[in-house]
């Protein structure tokens, strides 16, 4: 697994969890055409709102992310990957994706909040723990436009 400076169907994020006995480095979105064009819609229904100061954002029900950690032979220090960004294109290829170590907790319920900003984040729990798991914010609408121009 490698940063790259240009678009890849796959988007290394920062992320984190509270939990005092498990671990979470960052996170991994599968950027498919198909949820561009779902990430599309959902940024035009809060258009609409965007006046209103009191909306913070919408909820949906996303599982296009898997969470991860750090480990002694993938990927021993995603910060260092991600060269102190919060998020980077990645290049990697399905048996790497699967050999990558997740957290212990089986993580449920995954949502992605969409801010009228145009800017989005992850977030999910432990099934039996209730502990949150979570991505920093990431510039969905950037992302769903495949600009090659992105900073972070």
């Amino acid at each position: 697994m490698k940063r790259s400076d240009i678009p890849t169907p796959y988007l290394m994020i920062k992320a984190n969890t509270n939990s005092e006995w498990d671990c979470c480095d960052f996170a991994i979105i599968s950027l498919s055409e198909d949820w561009k064009k779902e990430q599309q819609k959902r940024i035009e229904n809060i258009k609409p709102f965007s006046d209103d100061y009191m909306l913070l954002s919408m909820m949906y029900s996303d599982a296009s992310i898997t969470f991860y950690k750090d480990d002694n032979e993938i990927c021993p220090d995603s910060t260092d990957l991600l060269e102190d960004r919060i998020w980077s294109f990645v290049e990697l290829d399905e048996e790497t994706l699967e050999k990558l170590s997740i957290p212990e907790n089986r993580l449920t319920s995954h949502t992605l909040h969409v801010f009228k900003s145009g800017y989005a984040l992850y977030q999910t729990y432990g099934k039996h723990t209730g502990e949150d798991f979570w991505t920093e914010d990431f510039p969905l609408e950037e992302f769903i436009k495949n600009d090659t121009n992105l900073t972070n």
